[in-house]
């Protein structure tokens, strides 16, 4: 029998790319170790290799069963995933996650405008928002083959949420990052040492928590921001040329909230056509303090409400209203607002 790995030393470091300190270009792997953080997450699933592969299996004439011929796989042209979940334990990678998600925005509150225009995504360009995500396997006698180093890393879609019960309250992050680069599962020699900066926060930290205006009482909050991108073209490696963010830009949550006299007036608001009445805008404010005030918060200040869900399961402590939104931005309207400053 072979030696068996223990998932529970793998780790997983996120580093930036095209926006540290000496910017890499895209195409370029970073392996400066202070430009590494770690997201100490629970446990870790392994990059998607196969999910985004060229693939071609089709049956040829002459007999009624595939042969092996008539299966093609190729690395070139594909596009590689990777999927996490972590519960936020430092400000600085929370930081990376919302510049990645905004497409380079380096400044906090952290913002999409309605007029937004994506970076260049291009070989050889140091523009953009890119990351290189390294998995590595901290067994000292591990076989070689087992790190992963994924380069040319956008983060594709973002969430966060807060939930009484889960994990303690905290804020937990998750997300998905593509690469149209091949991921290299050679040892790797980083060893991150990046600042990370304690960060506790939770639900019950949050004590501005508003909906049109109007003071709520929370059981959990979530948001959630897609920023899509694809891969464009093929070098001699097959690896991309360039990507595209072309597609939309969403931002979305919900607020599970105590149902009372006061949030019952949000159905009104969710039957309400946006389109032609301008009272149907309904901002949402969850934070520790004011936006910009040097704390954590989130605000989709033109949000519309989109769903209004009561349970009538008559629970002790009173019925609760999930409220879902979704965030809109004209010209120079912010489509979300997230504060992440000193502490």
């Amino acid at each position: 029998m072979a030696q068996v790995y223990s998932g529970k030393k793998y780790s997983l470091f996120l580093g930036r790319q095209t926006d540290a300190s000496s910017a890499l270009a895209m195409g370029v792997a970073q392996t400066t170790n202070g430009e590494f953080v770690e997201l100490d997450v629970a446990s870790i699933t392994d990059i998607d290799f196969t999910g985004g592969l060229v693939t071609d299996r089709t049956l040829r004439t002459g007999q009624q069963v595939k042969r092996l011929t008539d299966h093609f796989v190729s690395e070139k042209g594909s596009t590689k995933t990777f999927a996490f979940e972590w519960v936020c334990s430092h400000k600085e990678g929370v930081i990376m996650l919302l510049e990645m998600i905004s497409d380079g925005d380096t400044a906090t509150p952290f913002t999409v405008l309605g007029n937004h225009e994506p970076q260049t995504y291009s070989a050889g360009a140091t523009t953009g928002a890119l990351a290189t995500i390294l998995i590595k396997n901290l067994d000292s006698n591990k076989e070689a083959g087992q790190d992963r180093v994924m380069h040319d890393a956008a983060l594709t879609n973002l969430s966060f949420k807060m939930e009484a019960g889960a994990s303690g309250g905290r804020l937990i992050a998750s997300g998905t990052f593509m690469s149209g680069h091949t991921v290299n599962t050679a040892n790797s020699g980083v060893v991150p040492d990046g600042t990370e900066t304690s960060f506790v926060k939770t639900l019950y930290d949050m004590t501005t928590k508003t909906i049109d205006g109007v003071a709520v009482i929370v059981s959990s909050f979530s948001l959630d921001i897609t920023n899509p991108c694809v891969r464009v073209g093929y070098d001699a490696s097959g690896d991309a040329e360039g990507y595209s963010r072309a597609g939309e830009i969403t931002c979305s949550g919900s607020m599970n909230v105590l149902y009372n006299e006061n949030s019952d007036a949000f159905l009104a608001t969710v039957l309400q056509n946006p389109a032609t009445t301008a009272g149907a805008v309904a901002p949402i404010l969850f934070g520790d303090a004011a936006i910009a005030s040097g704390a954590l918060g989130f605000s989709v200040p033109q949000a519309v409400l989109t769903s209004h869900t009561v349970s009538m399961e008559g629970a002790e402590e009173g019925m609760m209203l999930e409220v879902g939104f979704e965030g809109t931005a004209l010209a120079t309207e912010k489509l979300y607002e997230i504060d992440v400053s000193p502490w």
